[in-house]
């Protein structure tokens, strides 16, 4: 029985415009400042930092494509008065928006484990935390174009709804694909926080860590309003009301690159306020109950430093432990461990410069 209900006839396209160009635009800014902020700190550039610039190209792809929908396929406007060939080309646009935005995740999410692994990756155990959130994130990115391709049978049904076929519940997808993704978020953001409280630091510094990482939560909330602007979907009029999650859709993909860099540009506020936040972190570090055990604690002579530079283990070769080791020796390897950590935290703030992992190298 057809509905009596008239369609809207509202045109809401302005929202894509407005909900990516007021995101896209400082997440680039942002990056741009994240490798200015490698510059300054002279740490070098690592994979974290290839990936989230891969992700942001894949957003303005993402981008691209939308304001195409916009433009020629009258995304945002009733969709009972497109032509058939402008749906039908509206519904491929959509498959490639999907891919899109699951590669934008899989890459972000990459960063922030790449990030881990270039501070905390000299704990032989945070790497197998590392190596299994990997797998899956990649598990998830598989899963879901597999899902998304193999949505319809046949696949052409997913721009042609005239076509004889059967096409699994989208919206239920889009729903579960977004808690997955959420789930997914919150696990990455809650990896650094055992290793940042092990730092032998003031408790000053941790909870400013932690505050730094924490930062990253904001994504999450993104991916609740997206989770929950898909009960629009449940009407029939997909160029309308797809509208606001697809707006959703790129305000996340901003947000969680802008989060994904917020760890890495502490060396900007350095230049900005060098002399005062050295002060706060001296002033930390005289209170602290833990003895000095950085590279360039105490008083060391020159030869010292670079000896002390020269001992640094790199994520990917780290002391090993023999099966006779002792509790004592177990302890003094993890304290060695947090020390390393420590120095690549320094590191990458611009306190002293040292090599990088190379990304070849992982074993």
């Amino acid at each position: 029985m057809a509905s009596t209900q008239s369609p809207p006839s509202d045109n809401i396209s302005w929202c894509i415009y407005v909900g990516t160009i007021t995101t896209i635009v400082p997440a680039t800014i942002v990056v741009i400042l994240r490798y200015f902020a490698r510059y300054v700190a002279r740490a070098g550039f690592w994979w974290d930092d290839y990936t989230i610039v891969a992700a942001l190209i894949v957003n303005w792809a993402l981008a691209a494509v939308k304001y195409v929908q916009v433009a020629k396929y009258d995304l945002g406007q009733n969709g009972a008065v497109l032509p058939p060939d402008q749906l039908s080309g509206l519904g491929k646009s959509f498959l490639a928006t999907q891919i899109l935005y699951f590669t934008n995740a899989v890459l972000t999410k990459a960063s922030l484990l790449f990030l881990y692994y270039r501070i905390f990756g000299v704990v032989r155990g945070f790497r197998w935390t590392l190596g299994i959130s990997g797998c899956l994130v990649i598990g998830y990115y598989i899963a879901c174009v597999i899902a998304t391709m193999a949505g319809c049978s046949p696949i052409s049904k997913l721009w042609d709804s005239t076509i004889s076929g059967r096409c699994i519940n989208e919206i239920a997808f889009f729903r579960w694909n977004g808690v997955g993704n959420m789930l997914l978020d919150v696990l990455i953001l809650c990896l650094p926080y055992p290793m940042a409280w092990r730092l032998q630091t003031t408790l000053r510094q941790k909870w400013i860590l932690t505050g730094i990482f924490l930062l990253g939560g904001f994504v999450c909330v993104v991916s609740v309003l997206r989770i929950t602007s898909f009960d629009f979907s449940t009407l029939d009029n997909t160029t309308y009301v797809s509208v606001i999650p697809s707006t959703w859709s790129s305000i996340e993909q901003s947000v969680g690159i802008i989060c994904a860099c917020i760890p890495t540009l502490r060396p900007l506020l350095r230049l900005l306020y060098g002399s005062s936040v050295k002060s706060i972190r001296n002033r930390d570090s005289a209170s602290s109950n833990f003895p000095p055990r950085g590279p360039f604690s105490g008083k060391q002579s020159q030869n010292d430093e670079e000896n002390s530079l020269d001992s640094l283990q790199s994520p990917t070769s780290p002391t090993p432990l023999t099966s006779q080791a002792s509790p004592q020796h177990m302890r003094e390897s993890s304290l060695q461990e947090m020390d390393t950590v420590e120095e690549s935290l320094e590191e990458l703030d611009g306190e002293y410069e040292r090599h990088i992992p190379r990304p070849e190298s992982f074993a």
